[in-house]
């Protein structure tokens, strides 16, 4: 088995008992952590943003114990723009170049699904799964509670909210280009910040439109979920 090849003079500390290596890429601050039995094929996965929140609920530390590498960069300072497209390929690319697998699994919190589904629509190649958690998918969302973000991607993008509602930079018009790609999506028709009926729902729905295998898990289906996931054909995009 090939070895991963960490750079001996990055600074380290302890992440949820596991080893953490600090480095930087493009000016962001970035790291990686190192499982204490990593899988042969050296999966790794990529939390794009909050990746101090809900560590143990998304399964990061369950896939660190099973042997998964996991990183993160900080780019939410570009707001998934182009320029942030750039500095997360590079990211990629510096750990593939350490000995990681060639394709990251993609894990979208809010703001981070949005930053995920930007970057596997920009490099589908490059990405393996996606695991969507409220994530923002709309560029051009007009609910009150949306108003900051709307702005911020204004400002970042140079464009005004019409403009992003047609924009192929906008999620919701690249659905395509996850057909590839299997997505779980977990979304709450509660949530009041990342609003479903102008995000996800969206997406679920062009989605399906170019093709996609939808799989709608209701209670009982979640008891079965391994067979369901099993039993579904062609790409799929698990929602519940």
């Amino acid at each position: 088995m090939t070895r991963v090849s960490i750079p001996a003079d990055w600074p380290t500390d302890t992440w949820y008992g596991f080893q953490r290596h600090h480095f930087t890429i493009e000016g962001c601050e970035a790291w990686l952590v190192e499982p204490k039995f990593p899988c042969p094929d050296h999966r790794w996965t990529w939390c794009t943003q909050w990746a101090e929140a809900f560590v143990p609920r998304v399964g990061t530390v369950a896939l660190l114990e099973h042997g998964c590498y996991h990183a993160h960069v900080d780019v939410f300072k570009f707001k998934g723009s182009p320029t942030g497209m750039t500095v997360m390929r590079k990211f990629q690319e510096q750990l593939v170049s350490l000995g990681l697998a060639p394709k990251a699994n993609l894990i979208g919190m809010s703001w981070g699904g949005f930053f995920s589904l930007r970057y596997a629509m920009t490099y589908p190649e490059c990405v393996n799964a996606i695991y969507l958690d409220a994530p923002v998918c709309n560029a051009a969302d007009e609910h009150p509670s949306a108003a900051d973000r709307l702005t911020s991607i204004e400002e970042m993008y140079a464009m005004d909210r019409e403009a992003l509602r047609v924009s192929t930079m906008n999620p919701l018009n690249s659905a395509a280009s996850l057909l590839g790609i299997p997505v779980l999506a977990v979304i709450s028709e509660a949530d009041d910040v990342v609003v479903p009926a102008l995000n996800f729902d969206i997406l679920e729905e062009r989605l399906k439109t170019a093709g996609a295998n939808i799989v709608k898990l209701s209670d009982a289906m979640l008891a079965d979920a391994r067979s369901t996931f099993g039993d579904a054909g062609g790409p799929k995009i698990f929602v519940y």
